[in-house]
Order: C-alpha cells, then structure tokens, then sequence
C-alpha cells in the first residue's frame, strides 16, 4: 500500500470526509511521530555501551516506536571485498503491538 492508498483508506474510515482532509491527517500523524522520535533521539548517546533504547511513542494495540543506537563495527565491501569500518550511530525501531499481530 503506497501513501494515496492510505489516504484513500483514512477518507473511507473517515466516512463524509475528503481526501484532502484525510491527507492532512495523515501528514499530522507522520509528523508527530517524526518530531517525537527525534526528540527521543536526543537523549540516547551513541559512545554510551549501557544505553538503553529510548521510547519515542507508544500506540497501545498498534505498536511502539523506539529509537536504539547501533555500536561502531567492521563491515565489508561487497564490490572490492575490502574491511570498512561503520561508524557507531542511532537507528529507529518499530515493535509491532499485540493487536496488530492478532490482526496477522
């Protein structure tokens, strides 16, 4: 399902609405959780080995967004087969809820 599909969801769930306001909604609903979860990412460290991951929003029965940070490792390159190394950084992460896997 691409964005106007989605949209064309939320008029239908919606009922009388149109599919600007849906699209509104929607973009209000991305743009939360965007500014949530970077919110949440300014208080998890990436050189700190016993950071935890720090919840960004929690939607109880749809799931729970968490940003986590990812330690600094050796990688490979798969064109020259040559070691790199990745720097350490913060990753989002998304843990589906238990009424979202009851819809599976």
């Amino acid at each position: 399902m691409n964005k106007s599909e989605l949209v064309a969801e939320i008029q239908s769930n919606l009922g009388g609405a149109s599919k600007a306001d849906a699209e509104k909604a929607l973009n209000a609903v991305v743009a939360s959780i965007k500014t949530a979860v970077k919110k949440a990412g300014k208080t998890v460290k990436v050189s700190d080995k016993n950071a935890k991951d720090a919840v960004a929003i929690q939607l109880v029965g749809f799931g729970t967004f968490s940003v986590t940070r990812r330690n600094a490792r050796t990688g490979i390159n798969p064109l020259t087969k040559a070691p790199l190394k990745i720097k350490a950084s913060k990753a989002v992460k998304f843990k589906a809820g238990a009424g979202l896997k009851e819809q599976l």
